[in-house]
């Protein structure tokens, strides 16, 4: 059986990621970049993918959480004979201590300390390149450590435990050892790409590294400004955002994760390990209300950077360093999370039209807008050209944000994010004063979309508005329009598809993005995690806070121990499905969070004055 998905939690240092399981396994690591090949990818194929575990010898029970306000992993065993933990964490270095001294362009640090009693452990690192399709020669360095290399990338795992306790194959390298209460053995497991390898010292400053990682996540968890309701979930939502993030560019992916199934044993599986430029507004606005600036400009930046290869149009989705070319291939030699086929790298979508992205972006610019004093003529000029994209396909028929396969049609939830993009703009120009704007043709062009959404995308014979012009089928990204401000979500109209929805999509309280439509893809899906945090937050903006608060609290009973969501999560089993985590499902919880609050102190506001 495989591991469920809630069983893993997630480390990372902002350019790299792994998941490490509840029983002590390292079972999906890529290096040196997030998209880069695997090293372990057990959780794809638990035979060929590749792990490092380290876990007690015998029976045991064990948990996972995260030290609080930091991104260290903890997981904690029991043994009839005594309780250990282990520590996991990809190391962080200030700027200052990258200066000051040479080191390896990752480590990855795994501490083994003994609680009480003693516990005997075993250890078994087996890495795997190229998502399991080769085994690594592995060599005994002696106090080098044990040393593998496949093209540029140099890997190295140093230990503090005594050489004759340490056996090293061909493949493999295993361990026993006991351990009594207040010991300590520390592994290290460094990437360099550079030779001769930098090598990190283990005995003397190991742990210190450890605390030191600690420091440096208690102290940027403690820039979060948000003081409300559920404020434990939405710090552990942004610590979750910015493992997610790629320091270098800026920019912030999907999911750190490949294939994982909407539906076990179902096609739909997907790389996730890339930026989608219709995460950009909810994402701007979410590290701007939570006192993460410099985090929002450096995404703002990447945004502008990375679309300057496609200008003047926008792809839907690029890599962490801006490339455009995501070409969509099978790994045929892994047998799938759950033998769930195919496994896939690359990703499609690269090559779809959704026009929706233009409104995300140009919406996640007028959000930004109020932390900077102008934009610079190349930036001007991109944007300007966005609305005139806008105005010219607008009324072209594109994918959708759901990226369905089955072909081009009109949806209702483009054509508001493309009201959106003109929208924001007129807003901008007369904020800024852009005296060359044709903001008369972007108004008027605004006024055609918002028509023609009133006239197409609303049918009166069933009082909702549809997913697409003419339709008869409602779809869950409607539920964005009273969030981007098309509507008011007490509008009758939006009063009236909020209740369709829920009446057709939603299930044990989670909801679906759509049902029984026909998207190109073979099986079915869970329901979808952003999905329901945009219900949370209609429903709180229409007044009804209960409802709103019930929805909210299920997705919360559905996370992980971590604390962690992945893309959907199965209504009848409360299994987690699809990527995980998922960025774009946790930043769905911190605007649900704050929305909730904001009607609440309203509500408390407003009963106060009344008496």
């Amino acid at each position: 059986m495989a591991t469920p998905l809630s069983d893993y939690g997630l480390i990372g240092n902002a350019r790299a990621a792994a998941l490490v399981s509840v029983t002590g396994a390292i079972e999906w690591c890529c290096l040196p970049q997030f998209d880069s090949p695997s090293i372990f990818a057990a959780i794809l194929d638990q035979d060929h993918g590749g792990f490092f575990f380290i876990r007690p010898a015998g029976f045991y029970t064990s948990s996972q959480r995260y030290l609080p306000d930091t991104n260290v992993l903890e997981t904690l065993f029991e043994t009839s004979e005594g309780k250990a933990r282990l520590l996991d964490a990809f190391t962080a270095q200030t700027e200052e201590d990258k200066s000051q001294s040479l080191f390896p362009d990752h480590e990855l640090l795994r501490v083994v300390e003994v609680i009480s009693g003693t516990v005997k452990f075993k250890m078994e690192y087996a890495p795997r390149t190229f998502y399991g399709k080769n085994t690594p020669r592995l060599k005994d360095r002696n106090r080098l450590g044990i040393h593998f290399a496949w093209k540029e990338n140099i890997y190295t795992l140093l230990s503090t435990l005594p050489p004759e306790d340490l056996r090293v194959h061909e493949s493999a390298a295993t361990s026993e050892f006991s351990l009594k209460a207040g010991c300590q053995i520390i592994f290290s497991l460094s990437y360099s790409s550079q030779s001769p390898a930098v090598l990190p010292e283990l005995h003397k400053t190991g742990f210190s590294r450890m605390k030191q990682t600690i420091r440096f996540w208690q102290n940027w968890s403690s820039r979060c400004n948000y003081t409300g309701l559920y404020h434990e979930e939405v710090k552990r939502s942004v610590l979750a955002l910015k493992l997610l993030s790629h320091a270098p560019s800026g920019a912030i992916i999907a999911a750190p994760t490949t294939s994982l199934p909407e539906q076990v044993e179902g096609e739909r599986n997907w790389d996730y390990r890339y930026c989608w430029l219709r995460d950009a507004s909810f994402t701007v606005r979410v590290l701007i209300k939570l006192g993460y600036t410099e985090e929002a400009h450096a995404y703002m930046n990447w945004i502008l950077h990375a679309t300057r290869l496609t200008r003047p149009e926008m792809q839907v989705v690029y890599s962490v360093f801006g490339h455009s070319s995501l070409k969509e291939q099978t790994l045929d030699w892994l047998s799938g999370y759950q033998n769930s086929l195919p496994v896939r790298i690359g990703n499609g979508a690269d090559t779809q039209f959704q026009i929706d992205v233009y409104g995300e972006v140009l919406d996640a610019i007028y959000a930004y807008a109020p932390l900077v004093k102008s934009f610079d003529y190349d930036s001007r000029k991109f944007l300007l050209g966005l609305g005139q994209i806008i105005c010219r396909l607008w009324n072209k028929p594109d994918n959708g944000i759901w990226e369905v396969r089955s072909g081009l049609v009109h949806h209702t939830h483009s054509k508001v994010m493309a009201w959106v993009g003109l929208d924001r703009l007129v807003k901008l120009a007369q904020r800024y004063n852009w005296h060359k704007a044709p903001v008369q043709e972007f108004s008027q062009t605004a006024a055609r979309i918002k028509e023609a959404v009133e006239q197409f995308g609303y049918n009166p014979e069933l009082e909702t508005y549809t997913r697409e012009f003419g339709g008869k089928e409602v779809d869950a990204s409607l539920l964005t329009l009273p969030l981007v401000g098309f509507c008011e979500a007490t509008a009758p109209r939006m009063r009236a598809t909020t209740s369709t929805i829920c009446q057709q999509l939603l299930k044990n309280n989670l909801l679906y993005r759509y049902r029984d439509v026909a998207d190109g893809l073979q099986g079915g899906e869970g329901s979808f995690g952003i999905c329901s945090f945009w219900l949370v937050e209609v429903l709180a903006k229409a007044g009804e806070l209960e409802k709103a608060k019930e929805l909210f609290d299920t997705m919360l009973h559905h996370a992980s121990p971590t604390g962690l969501l992945s893309e959907e999560i199965d209504p009848d089993t409360g299994e987690l499905l699809g990527n995980y985590p998922q960025g774009f499902t946790h930043i769905g919880l911190i605007n649900a969070a704050i929305s909730i609050n904001e009607v609440y102190q309203q509500q408390n506001i407003q009963s106060y004055e009344h008496k």
